[in-house]
């Protein structure tokens, strides 16, 4: 009996152990898939660096010590990797103080690098190069591939949201489609009445069981890959100057909704949950630019008759 609980309370304090009752627990509670196996990935490294330092028990865990794995670890690494281990690290340590095996959060003096969001202004392509593309789409490519294409111009989505998305998701009476979206969450996305009309003749095409919206020739779910191929061969063919890709579409589809609707409505339709992740397309967009044009000193002198 006392030979079981002695166990018992290795097991709860052994760091390895705790790790995987964590990562157990951001599974249950529905962190996704991506996010599951690189919280796993850098826990799992945090853990054999804590064996081949001898600490083996929780109660060694302090912030000092994590703030000098941190710097080991992140020593030639960018910002985005050491931003994934602290974010890893946080979850962690908000575990143990969950479970109270530890007095205070060791982690709770982790910070994540500061720097800029973007270093480069994505891509986008222009009116008349979305027609050129949405025109060959139509024309060359099968009813499942053009209404593929079509979704990701006109509603932003990524590709991760369409392969999950359902029959049962689509509501064309209403002219929407219920999407999980990145965070975990139920965005409403409103599709227009080309789209509606689409996605009508697709579905009147599908003669199988399968619940996923999209489904290869096997009948199954269509794959984030076969996506991404099929978008980058279609840029290809219609004569696109740059390697075409989901992301292109997605942010084609931000700063032109952000030239009609501006930057409130552009987040509710992007799914963005902070507004500053959309002003990005604001600065972006022609209409933007041309706005700042007007406000050049050099403008006004033009408008007054220069040559």
């Amino acid at each position: 009996m006392h030979e079981n609980q002695d166990v018992n309370i290795v097991l709860r304090d052994n760091i390895n152990s705790l790790i995987q009752l964590c990562l157990q627990t951001e599974q249950d509670r529905g962190l996704s898939k991506n996010s599951i196996v690189e919280i796993k990935r850098y826990l799992n490294e945090f853990s054999t660096y804590c064996e081949c330092q001898n600490i083996y028990f929780v109660k060694d865990l302090t912030p000092p010590f994590l703030k000098d794995y941190i710097d080991q670890r992140c020593k030639s690494a960018g910002p985005n990797l050491k931003k994934a281990i602290v974010w890893s690290l946080r979850k962690f340590g908000k575990h143990l103080a969950l479970l109270q095996v530890v007095k205070e959060d060791p982690a709770r003096n982790l910070r994540h690098p500061k720097f800029h969001p973007r270093s480069e202004l994505p891509e986008y392509l222009s009116a008349s190069q979305l027609k050129n593309l949405l025109e060959y789409a139509v024309n060359n490519l099968e009813l499942r591939d053009f209404a593929i294409i079509s979704l990701l111009a006109t509603t932003g989505l990524r590709p991760s949201e369409i392969v999950t998305c359902k029959r049962n998701n689509v509501h064309l009476d209403r002219h929407c489609i219920h999407v999980h979206v990145k965070g975990g969450w139920i965005k409403e996305t409103p599709v227009s009445s080309s789209m509606t009309t689409v996605l009508t003749d697709y579905m009147a095409t599908r003669k199988d069981d399968c619940q996923a919206l999209f489904v290869n020739t096997r009948a199954a779910e269509v794959s984030v890959s076969c996506i991404q191929r099929m978008v980058k061969a279609a840029g290809k063919n219609a004569g696109l100057l740059l390697s075409l890709t989901c992301n292109h579409l997605r942010h084609t589809f931000g700063t032109h909704a952000a030239d009609r609707n501006g930057k409130v409505v552009t987040k509710a339709l992007m799914g963005h949950q902070r507004l500053a992740t959309t002003e990005i397309y604001t600065h972006l967009s022609p209409c933007h630019f041309k706005a700042l044009m007007n406000l050049h000193p050099y403008h006004k002198g033009a408008a007054n008759g220069y040559k």
